[in-house]
């Protein structure tokens, strides 16, 4: 073999092993969030009613490591006849400060189910949010609902901006495990103390948007009560592309 013949053979070599490392880092990322979704997957929900045509996810992501501090969610998908993959996905915080989007947003107010009067069983919600778009529910911050920290502290030092981090932190990584997602218009929507968390958490995201042409959060807006806004961030407004009251 001539030294030429032998240098090609070594970069084909090399050439084939990169490709094929490259490949089974693609597969194992491919392989470890479909694995992520379907731990999450909820197959059905204590006292479900049977008609239920739509897929849901929940499940813990950490936002920071060193705390300890882990944020629950429940992703309740369009319809499957309405095409899910082509609706927006919508995120919805609760306020208080301290009140449970699960229990409150989920559960009483735009979610897809309803509490019988038995205590035991579930109804559909015919005015669901999730007939239009895919719903995110989310605990925030640590502490509130199934969220929780491992540091003690975190429950008395949380703040708005805090908050705006520990949410953003959640999204980025939610997007790594339902990449699917990516690019999807997205928008945020909640009421009371909500106000004071959505223009904050609209911020940091518009913020970290700059200068990206085709951003994996896609925002496009946000809506809140009216009542329940933040004023010092009216002038803020005007950054989002679309704001619509409720």
């Amino acid at each position: 073999m001539t030294t030429h013949q032998y240098i090609n053979s070594s970069s084909s070599f090399r050439l084939v092993y990169f490709l094929v490392i490259g490949s089974l880092v693609v597969w194992s990322a491919e392989g470890g969030h479909r694995k992520e979704q379907a731990r999450d997957r909820i197959v059905k929900l204590p006292g479900q009613p049977r008609n239920v045509k739509f897929s849901q996810y929940s499940g813990y992501i950490t936002v920071e490591a060193k705390a300890g501090r882990a944020l629950f969610y429940w992703l309740t998908e369009a319809p499957a006849k309405s095409r899910p993959e082509k609706k927006p996905l919508v995120l919805w915080l609760n306020g208080g400060p301290g009140c449970s989007s699960i229990a409150y947003g989920a559960s009483e107010e735009v979610g897809p189910f309803r509490v019988r009067e038995d205590g035991k069983s579930l109804r559909l919600n015919p005015y669901a949010w999730n007939q239009e778009a895919n719903l995110l529910f989310l605990d925030s911050p640590a502490g509130v609902g199934f969220s929780y920290s491992n540091t003690s502290s975190d429950i008395y030092t949380a703040g708005d901006k805090r908050t705006a981090e520990d949410a953003y932190t959640f999204l980025m990584k939610w997007l790594e495990r339902f990449p699917n997602y990516k690019h999807r218009p997205f928008y945020i929507a909640g009421e009371s103390y909500a106000g004071h968390y959505i223009p904050e958490l609209s911020q940091v995201i518009v913020h970290r948007n700059e200068g990206v042409k085709n951003p994996v959060l896609n925002f496009k807006g946000f809506l809140v009560s009216p009542n329940s806004l933040n004023m010092p961030y009216i002038s803020f407004i005007t950054l989002i592309p679309s704001f619509t009251f409720l």
